[in-house]
Parts: structure tokens; sequence; C-alpha cells
């Protein structure tokens, strides 16, 4: 209120018009909110070298601490977990697809899980595709969209979005932005996790390694999200974001052994996380 009582007398003793400075104010807003964002708060790295079998082993355990789900899915759900941390050194990003036959089978609570150690993690319910698109540019994040089988589904636009952030080399879409409509390139490709009941189209599982879930049974108990340790999680981040700055040549330069079993996606798919499991050695 105070501002638009002021704001043609001010602009006025600026020598401009009272719309340009209605133009000034609003990038210094954006401009505060940007150096107050969350999401560009860094993570300091742990002192000393780590460990990487130790790591992911300690990932993984507190993976199984709270999810109901076969070893071979944790495994898989701890290398993504820990390729979103090389995600300007590779050249594929593979989506992480959390599938289950039927609700209440713990794919948010998984999604939740691995959100503690992604690099930069932003979740959603629901994302438009100009959304999904700026958010990339502006954030660079490690993006979790749960229900996705609600709103992905009959969306070819998003769909197509999603798909084309699958390849460094190829993850661009061009749009028109500001009053003059100059096209404006967006970069898309970034670490990208979904999670929905039933099979999502076939051109995004295809782009993906699936982390299938099922409803746990009456005798299994896990232990709660909201009673772990912060300072759990806040070590393992630190600890990750040093194996990073350690690693990201090896991984940038890895060559991995990949099954000839798999196709040419799915060993497009695995190679950044095969990558890892090498670089750390052991088991």
């Amino acid at each position: 209120i105070e501002y638009d009582r002021t704001r043609t007398a001010e602009a006025k003793k600026l020598g401009i018009r009272a719309p340009t400075l209605d133009k000034e104010v609003a990038k210094l807003k954006e401009q505060q909110a940007n150096e107050d964002d969350p999401l560009d708060i860094s993570v300091e790295p742990w002192p000393d070298a780590v460990n990487g079998e130790q790591l992911l082993d300690e990932i993984h355990r507190t993976l199984s601490c709270h999810i109901v789900a076969k070893r071979e899915v944790l495994e898989t759900s701890t290398l993504w977990s820990v390729f979103t941390w090389f995600i300007g050194v590779v050249r594929v990003a593979p989506l992480a697809i959390i599938t289950s036959p039927e609700k209440r089978c713990g794919k948010t609570n998984l999604s939740n899980v691995m959100k503690k150690f992604c690099l930069r993690p932003l979740s959603a319910s629901n994302i438009t595709s100009s959304a999904l698109f700026r958010s990339i540019e502006k954030w660079r994040p490690t993006l979790l969209l749960d229900e996705a089988d609600t709103f992905l589904k009959d969306n070819e636009g998003l769909r197509g979005l999603i798909n084309s952030g699958h390849t460094r080399d190829n993850a661009f879409v061009i749009r028109s932005t500001g009053d003059n409509h100059e096209p404006t390139r967006f970069n898309t490709f970034g670490a990208k996790l979904l999670a929905g009941i039933g099979v999502l189209p076939e051109t995004v599982m295809d782009r993906a390694v699936i982390l299938p879930l099922r409803r746990k049974k009456s005798d299994e108990q896990m232990e709660r999200l909201r009673n772990a340790p912060v300072a759990l999680f806040e070590e393992l981040c630190r600890k990750l974001a040093r194996f990073a700055v350690d690693y990201s040549e090896t991984i940038a330069k890895a060559n991995p052994v990949i099954p000839a079993s798999l196709n040419d996606r799915e060993q497009d798919n695995w190679e950044p996380l095969l990558a890892i499991a090498e670089a750390v050695g052991g088991h």
C-alpha cells in the first residue's frame, strides 16, 4: 500500500515513468527471492576423503530401515540417489520410476527417503510443462514428482519434455519469453524421479530404471522416517558432496562394463549407475 502511494512521486524524483519503476522493483524482488532460495544452499563437503563402498552401504542400510522392497530395488535406489550428485558430468540422466500395483505400497515414503540423499531435491505432486523446464533452468534440481499416474498419462506435452531430458545433447526446448516474445532456449537435462500406480507411458518407462514396490505384510515393521535423526542425513549428504568432488572426473571418463543382455536404451539408463558401482568397487 505504501509503495502504491509513493511510486509516482518517487519515479518523478528519479526522472522515470512509474511503470519503469515497477519493472525495476519487480526485478529486485526476484533477485532477492533467488538469493534466499533454499535450493541454492550448498552442502559443505565432508572434510576427509570417504570410502565409497562404505558410503553406499550406509545409504542402503538406511533405505532398508524404512522401505519394504527387494534388495535389488534398494541397491538401485542407492545408486540412483548417488547419481544425482554427478548430474554435471554424466551424459545420460535415467529417470527413476517408483511403481506399485496398488496404493499404500510405500511409493511416497521411498521418494521421501531418497530425497534425503539427492542433490538439490525438489518435490511436487503435480507440475506443468512450463514449470518443469523453468524449474530445471533456474535451480538444476533433482525433481521428485509424486502421483505421476494422475497427471502424466494424458499430457503428451509434459511427457515429451520429460523424455527430452534423457540425454545431455538433446535436452533443450525453445519457448518465446518476455514482452518481445524472444525465443529462449531452456535446458531439460536433469535427474527426475516419478512415482505412480501401475505402468506409466511406454516412452517414459523406456528411459528409466524401475523401482517396483509391494504393500508390506502385517509382520513387517519399518522405522518411521520422521523419527530418523536429522544428523544422520546431514552427515551422509556431506559425505556425498565430498565423494562427488573426488570422483567427478572418474565418473565423467567412466566406461563401465554393461551386461550385453540389456538393449541399447537400457544400457544408456544403467551406464551412470554402473559407473558409480565400479568406481566404489567391492560388492
